[in-house]
């Protein structure tokens, strides 16, 4: 595995204060303005003009990882990562990456992963030593136009012109998202009614779809509770069905994902 302390590194990065060329210079990027993002001792590097921490707590961090680390979402990730093997990017960002568990196991000479969690970076560079991991928003990337061969968007918002001003022409957007019976057995739990995901296929402008594919799997979850730490219905359930995921030792869940590859369109 590569590792980004040797790479040479080949000028993706642009300064969010004036967007000139930031360059390495020993742990830090600079730019010719003069602004400076030092690399942090745990190998992050902090571009967010926020100065209150944002984004993914330090206990949703600890929930997804424990999740995460079960391996529930594996067949999923060898999917994508099969994917970017296909298409042999050099350059590669993942955009909304958390503690970079999809991250670190794309195997490209360069790749980023970019979150607005300091928290879920700080995970991500301490176990991760081959991808340089960034706190910004991702709606403003602090990569130069044309400069990116791939990036990749797993359960994130999708800021568009903003991947398309950051991809090559003919570059590559791979998509993960829910498909129609995501999680369906853990919102039996909380809801009265359910409601099933609906599966956006929708037309991106500047892009041509050219993969479109539903994966699934069904397994027996025993920490119910991390699971649901770590999916948007923390924020709207009600206290009813909290309590029942609070008090479950164990669910059969379905995990199915819808997966998207398009290309940049060639001006």
């Amino acid at each position: 595995m590569f590792s980004f302390f040797f790479l040479v590194y080949n000028g993706a990065m642009n300064c969010i204060i004036c967007k000139r060329e930031l360059k390495r210079e020993g742990n830090s990027f600079r730019c010719e303005n003069g602004h400076c993002f030092d690399i942090a001792k745990q190998g992050y590097v902090n571009m967010s003009r926020k100065q209150k921490d944002t984004g993914d707590n330090k206990e949703m961090v600890r929930a997804r990882t424990n999740f995460l680390e079960q391996g529930l979402y594996d067949f999923m990730r060898q999917k994508v990562c099969s994917l970017i093997r296909h298409y042999h990017p050099h350059v590669l960002v993942d955009i909304g990456c958390g503690q970079g568990y999809y991250t670190q196991a794309f195997e490209v000479p360069e790749k980023y992963g970019v979150d607005l969690s300091k928290e879920a970076i700080l995970h991500a560079a301490k176990t991760d030593k081959s991808t340089l991991y960034i706190v910004s928003t991702i709606y403003d990337l602090p990569f130069a136009d044309d400069s990116v061969d791939m990036v990749t968007s797993i359960f994130t918002p999708l800021p568009v012109k903003e991947i398309s001003r950051i991809l090559k022409e003919d570059g590559v957007l791979i998509i993960v998202s829910p498909a129609e019976y995501h999680l369906v057995e853990l919102k039996e739990q909380l809801y009265d009614k359910v409601y099933l995901n609906e599966e956006k296929r929708e037309e991106l402008e500047g892009f041509v779809l050219v993969h479109d594919e539903v994966i699934t799997d069904k397994r027996k979850v025993d920490d119910v509770w991390d699971l649901f730490e770590m999916t948007p219905y923390r924020y709207r359930s009600p206290k009813e069905g909290i309590e029942k995921i609070r008090n479950l030792d164990e669910l059969d869940i379905t995990f199915s994902f819808l997966i998207q590859v398009y290309r940049k369109k060639q001006i």
